[in-house]
């Protein structure tokens, strides 16, 4: 081969083996950085799912709410939701939530933050909340058991999500058997369920508006239910409305406990705006319980004592019952606020009878057998004023009694017909029985006349302030009266506190002896 051939022979290998270095060179580079891109990638995105996990906070759970921090995240459905106060001006939301593991607080939002929130918060909806002041749960009614409560402040967050599988409102009825005997939490607002068993007192008016009735539960426990205002009324609408649908079942949430005191057994009522009332509604839980009033053979009263089935007695009142007639027309006073009254008023109060109080008068008087007026007459026939001729005066009671409630007390008049029904016996009879056992002085009392010590009555009285005097007009024994004229008084809890335990249970019209036999 010529050097020439040599030389171009060289070159070319010398090039081939540069390039082929060169080549195999940008091959290496190039699956490095492929390599390396391949690594980048899956590690920054496992960082980031790392990254993403750590800042997807897992929501707080209620029942590990302590008041240790207030940076909560909730997600939770909203059972029950309310507003009190004046609509647009200071109105507050309360509300109930409840958490995956059916855990449930009280919430409030109130006026100042209300308006950015109102338009958000919907009952049975789910959110995602954050932010709140925990405060503790310790008001005179309190509607969970949760030891705190939640307020709304200017950085709580509220973002509607749906979170379906949260659970719904669960109802926690109480026994009546339990509210009877004073097993239950005192404050503690509570759910029941039961069938109307008779409507005892109803009454419509501007100044207040209520119904009570009887309750029982499926083991024939009764239990007395107040309903005020709107509740009141919507209860007397479906009585006024309903056909013959058989029992009336009803679920009233969030109701109060009065709790017993003395002879007065323990009752429910609605709460102020909380509660809610359902009537023989389709829901599971009032069309079990009817089916199981049934299977257990539960008797239920009419709903309406008889002569009371009118619609309009219940709308209007038109037609009074005895318990109406007692109650039309008056407001209930303590016998402090009776002492205190300057004019003439007719007003119903509750009070023990402590003690027979004498004065210039007899314990009764001679009197016209016809008008009950007053006579000189001891024996022999008269004509009185009124035109009736009577063979004979009969004697009819006038007796001053100290009627007591809690520290404070007041003077009544009883008069014949409320002391012959407390007593048992006429005047005539209990003197004739006096006189056999050698008292032949009218003026004497008779020992009969202190059968009236010891008496819990609910009373009706006219206040005289001319004769600086309270003339009994009604009173009553019954234990449904007596607690609806409680529940009327200002001072409900003071007048609950009467002291009924030296009442002589061996008369059996005293509230003790009847509370026995119920």
């Amino acid at each position: 081969m010529c050097r020439l051939s040599l030389c171009w022979y060289s070159i070319f290998c010398k090039q081939n083996f540069v390039g082929f270095i060169f080549g195999g060179f940008h091959l290496f580079v190039d699956g490095y950085i492929a390599f390396a891109w391949f690594w980048i990638y899956h590690i920054f995105h496992l960082e980031l799912a790392v990254l993403s996990n750590f800042m997807a906070r897992i929501p707080d759970k209620i029942k590990s709410i302590d008041g240790s921090r207030e940076t909560l995240k909730l997600a939770v459905r909203i059972t029950d939701l309310w507003f009190v106060g004046t609509p647009n001006k200071f109105e507050q939301a309360e509300m109930v939530i409840v958490d995956s593991e059916g855990d449930q607080i009280h919430v409030v939002c109130k006026a100042d933050h209300l308006k950015s929130w109102k338009a958000d918060l919907k009952e049975n909806s789910t959110y995602v909340m954050h932010n709140f002041k925990v405060v503790k749960n310790d008001g005179q009614f309190r509607v969970c058991e949760h030891e705190y409560k939640l307020a709304f402040i200017g950085v709580t967050i509220v973002r509607e999500v749906d979170l379906h599988e949260l659970p719904f409102k669960e109802f926690r009825f109480v026994e009546f058997g339990n509210v009877v005997a004073g097993n239950f939490v005192v404050g503690l607002l509570v759910d029941i369920i039961g069938v109307v068993d008779q409507v005892l007192f109803q009454h419509v008016s501007s100044k207040n508006t209520r119904v009570v009735f009887r309750m029982k539960d499926l083991s024939g426990e009764v239990l007395s239910c107040t309903l005020w205002e709107n509740y009141c009324m919507q209860f007397l609408a479906y009585l006024n409305e309903r056909g013959n649908d058989g029992p009336i079942v009803i679920i009233l949430t969030h109701a109060r406990i009065k709790d017993a005191q003395g002879s007065y057994l323990a009752s429910v009522s609605n709460s102020f705006k909380a509660s809610k009332l359902l009537i023989n509604e389709p829901i599971l839980e009032i069309q079990e319980f009817r089916e199981r009033l049934l299977d257990l053979g539960v008797k239920v009263s009419p709903v309406l004592p008889p002569g009371d089935q009118g619609s309009s007695q219940l709308s209007r009142g038109s037609q009074l019952s005895s318990k109406d007639a007692f109650l039309s027309k008056v407001e209930a006073k303590t016998i402090y606020e009776i002492n205190g009254i300057s004019e003439d008023v007719v007003c119903v109060t509750v009070g023990t009878i402590s003690k027979i109080v004498m004065n210039n008068h007899s314990w009764c008087y001679p009197a016209c057998v016809q008008c009950h007026r007053k006579t000189d007459i001891q024996t022999g026939p008269f004509t009185c004023g009124c035109g009736k001729n009577n063979d004979q005066p009969v004697l009819r009671y006038r007796v001053e009694v100290m009627v007591s409630q809690n520290n404070d007390s007041s003077k009544f008049l009883l008069w014949d017909r409320e002391c012959a029904e407390l007593i048992g016996q006429t005047a005539d009879e209990v003197n004739r029985v006096k006189i056999e056992d050698g008292d032949v002085d009218l003026n004497a009392s008779p020992q009969a006349v202190d059968r009236l010590l010891g008496y819990v009555l609910a009373f009706k009285v006219r206040i005289q302030s001319k004769f600086r005097n309270v003339v009994v007009l009604r009173c009553s024994n019954e234990l449904d009266l007596i607690n609806v004229v409680l529940d009327m008084l200002a001072d409900t809890e003071a007048c609950s506190k009467i002291d009924a335990s030296n009442v002589d249970c061996n008369n059996a019209t005293h509230p003790e002896c009847l509370q026995d036999s119920l």
